[in-house]
This record gives structure tokens, sequence and C-alpha cells, in this order.
């Protein structure tokens, strides 16, 4: 069986982890935040000498660290401090022929894409080809971007702010965005630029466009904000569907909003 790795990078190195119990050691500390030990040991069901090997190793590697707990020394919380880049799985696919035939009837299909757009999706699907899936660092460039267009779309009220968000999609070709719920909090998108002309595969592939979304209502709520794309159009689906995980504090409030911002 060809081995996974997951590349981490910490100050300036990139590290590659293999080992399925340090990766989900990693990944942990990364969705819960600081941990203990007994928590690592209960996640994993291994024995303590075994987590303890685990959690040293990579301490020594700089992917995570510890601090001492106040009022007692002898316990420490785990943090973790390197970023994960990507996974690579070895493969032996030597191209997709969907995908090269989607290239050549873009024009027929989807009359709004053009080859220049077509060149982001042309550098994932060779990387997805040579087992390399960069979909941590494409999640931080949406990031970067929701970011700063965040001071321009950010309202004091959220029926606002998913507006403005609907508006900036539409305005700039990224796809027809509508709300799909609002409890849970849902948004779709029809013609998503992110996939549409991407081959069918059983992912989730909008990555750029939830670390976009996670950007926007983190800012909005004041607090991380997880979204996750629950549907893709590469998984055939009609639409890519988005669903944030809104605070518990602002769930009970009654939000009501049109299908369509007023000025479409």
């Amino acid at each position: 069986m060809l081995s996974l790795l997951k590349l981490f990078s910490s100050d300036g190195v990139v590290t590659a982890i293999s080992s399925p119990v340090r990766n989900n050691i990693l990944f942990l500390i990364r969705d819960e935040g600081e941990i203990s030990f007994s928590r690592i040991m209960e996640y994993t069901g291994l024995s303590k000498s075994t987590v303890s090997a685990h959690v040293n190793s990579l301490i020594d590697a700089g992917l995570i660290a510890s601090r001492s707990v106040p009022g007692d020394a002898r316990k420490k919380m785990y943090y973790l401090i390197a970023l994960h880049l990507a996974d690579i799985q070895p493969c032996h696919r030597t191209g997709d022929n969907e995908f090269r035939e989607l290239i050549r009837q873009c024009y027929i299909k989807y009359d709004s894409v053009d080859y220049r757009q077509i060149i982001p999706h042309i550098i994932q699907v060779a990387l997805i080809e040579a087992g390399i899936r960069i979909d941590p660092i494409m999640m931080r460039g949406g990031e970067i971007l929701g970011e700063s267009i965040s001071v321009h779309l950010v309202a004091e009220v959220l029926e606002k702010t998913i507006e403005n968000v609907i508006l900036f999609w539409i305005r700039y070709g990224l796809g027809d965005m509508r709300i799909r719920s609002t409890s849970p909090l849902r948004l779709e998108i029809y013609k998503c630029y992110e996939c549409m002309v991407l081959p069918k595969t059983e992912h989730s592939c909008c990555v750029i466009s939830c670390g976009v979304l996670t950007a926007i209502f983190s800012s909005h709520f004041k607090q991380s904000v997880r979204v996750v794309e629950i549907e893709c159009m590469t998984q055939g689906y009609p639409s890519c569907c988005f669903e944030i995980d809104v605070p518990k504090c602002y769930r009970q409030e009654s939000i009501k909003m049109p299908q369509r911002p007023a000025s479409y």
C-alpha cells in the first residue's frame, strides 16, 4: 500500500509525517487547540509510553510544543506550532481524459469561462495527478483574500453581511450564490468558478471559497468560525453548498433573509 505523507512547515523547515498516529495527534491538536496528555491517550487509545514516544518525536521535530499548567507543574498542555501544507499520496496516474475534454468544451458548456480562468485548475489537477493535494495552502489563500475584503463586506447586521457576500460573488463572476437555509446557515453556489470545470471526484474541492467565507464570517462574529463544504459540484451535486457554524450566542436569533439581494 502506498504511504500517505502530510507536509508541515515550522520555522522555515518542512517536515513530512507518514505515521498515522502522529498525523492524528497533529490534527487533534489543530482542531481542539491546546490539549492535555490524557486527551491524546483517550483519542488514540494507546498506552502512556507509546503516546509519550510519539509526542516527544513531534516536539523534537518542532511541530508541537508544551506549556506547564499553573498550579500543577507536572501537567502539561500541548499546542501546535506547525502549519499543515499539503498531502502527498504517491500514485500511478498519467492523465485525466475527462478533465482534458472539459477544457476543450469549456466555451460550449460554460460561456462565461475562458482559458485564462482555467489555468489555476490545470495546475491543481496536475498536482493531483502527481499525488499532491495543497488544499491547506489554497484555503489559507482564501482566508487571506477574505481577510482583505471583509472590511468592505462585513456589516453590523448578519443579513447585510450575507447580502454583501452574495453581491461580491455575483459581481466578480465567482458563481450564482443563494441562501439555502438559515438554520443551519447554508449558502449554495451555482456555476461555481472554483470547481465548475473540474472532473468528478469523491472529494469537495472548493477550499479557496471555504477560506474566503471562513475569514468573512469570523470577522463578522468576531471569533473563529468553522465553514464546511457539505456538497460540491465535483461530487455530482447541482451546486456547491457551504455550512457556516454560527456561534451559539447567535443561534437563538431569528434570521430573516431574502433569497436574493435587492440589487441583484
